[in-house]
């Protein structure tokens, strides 16, 4: 249920961040391949139980414009109680757009998924549609891949509000280059312009036999979302809303958003934990400085503030229609620096959202 609270100045907050005691967090990846697809190297089975030995809670096998059962899915024999399969798709649109059709009864019509002559954005709207009509929800997937989804393409899209932010495979271009914005840029282009639309970090791992940078590897982005239950339809409803922030590597033990005020604080020991695994891979950058920056974002991608160090607040005020936190964690690689991410999703104060916190 939505809950309402109430402040002085008006503002519209994703439910995920106002105080939700009762609440759980939980490790999930929505974008995943098997052997299925005809590229990728191992069995459904052998893919969840790669998630599942490293504790995640939720994975979606979604496969390009085919629905894996969950119900038909060997489970491993040692199955915890706090991981479930969500019954998902990648609906592929050719050289249109691919998504992530999350939560759904069965496959999505095939006729939806690169109408004849349709548009990028059209294709777009298509998937979205289809998604609905098997009672899921869409998440556009790395628009950057070949460059292939602007801003342009996306903002007139209706009913999408998720898109990957970052995704793990090698070749997606996240992070732009001189003549293409950044995906996060992207998003706070769309943000800007008055779009609702939530920020996902995925693995799209193809690769599980062979490790390296040049790989699709499994372990390089993900979500915690934070819900009700551990059930596919809360874990769903809650991505949905903005429940959830997104990850390459950072870990968080406080992302919330209570009287005004967004609260961040890293955990370090579980950032550490996720960063010494074989299989991350950071975002290479010529020049650095070891350790954490928290930023707070605001519309056309405005740093409002910035602060070193693991733990920030900040308040919101209506001077910004959204704020975003940004936490950046740096650390030297050789010659060079990468960076690792996590990203809260936006709090929005300008009406665009459905839960209305007012006075």
């Amino acid at each position: 249920m939505r809950d309402i609270y109430r402040f002085a100045i008006p503002i519209i907050l994703p439910l995920l961040f106002v105080g939700c005691t009762s609440k759980k967090w939980y490790k999930g990846n929505t974008h995943v391949h098997t052997i299925l697809c005809g590229h990728a190297d191992t069995s459904p089975e052998a893919v969840t139980a790669w998630y599942h030995e490293r504790g995640y809670n939720f994975l979606c096998l979604s496969e390009h414009n085919q629905f894996i059962d969950p119900a038909t899915v060997k489970m491993p024999a040692d199955l915890r109680d706090d991981f479930i399969l969500i019954p998902s798709e990648e609906v592929t649109g050719g050289d249109q757009a691919h998504s992530t059709a999350l939560n759904i009864d069965g496959v999505v019509d095939p006729r939806l998924v690169q109408p004849s002559g349709a548009s990028k954005t059209q294709v777009i709207q298509a998937h979205v549609h289809g998604a609905e009509q098997q009672h899921g929800h869409s998440i556009l997937n790395h628009p950057n891949f070949h460059y292939r989804n602007s801003a342009e393409d996306i903002r007139p899209v209706e009913g999408l509000h998720m898109f990957e932010l970052y995704n793990g495979h090698p070749a997606v271009n996240n992070f732009g280059d001189h003549e293409h914005d950044s995906v996060e840029e992207m998003w706070d282009d769309l943000l800007t312009d008055g779009m609702l639309i939530y920020g996902v970090s995925s693995d799209d791992a193809h690769k599980f036999q062979e490790i390296g940078l040049e790989h699709s590897n499994p372990g390089r982005g993900w979500v915690m979302v934070q819900a009700d239950l551990l059930t596919p339809d809360s874990i769903s409803e809650a991505m949905y809303r903005g429940n959830f922030y997104a990850t390459s590597g950072v870990m968080l033990s406080e992302a919330s958003v209570e009287d005004r005020q967004i609260s961040v604080t890293v955990d370090e020991a579980g950032t550490e934990r996720e960063l010494s695994s074989p299989f991350v891979m950071g975002h290479t950058i010529a020049d650095g400085k070891n350790g954490y920056t928290i930023q707070f974002i605001g519309p056309e991608g405005r740093v409002l503030e910035a602060v070193n160090g693991t733990k920030a607040t900040f308040s919101v005020s209506s001077d910004y229609d959204y704020v975003r936190a940004k936490i950046t964690y740096t650390r030297k690689a050789g010659q060079e620096f990468e960076n690792f991410y996590a990203w809260m999703q936006p709090v929005f104060t300008d009406g665009r959202v459905h839960f209305v916190i007012q006075e």
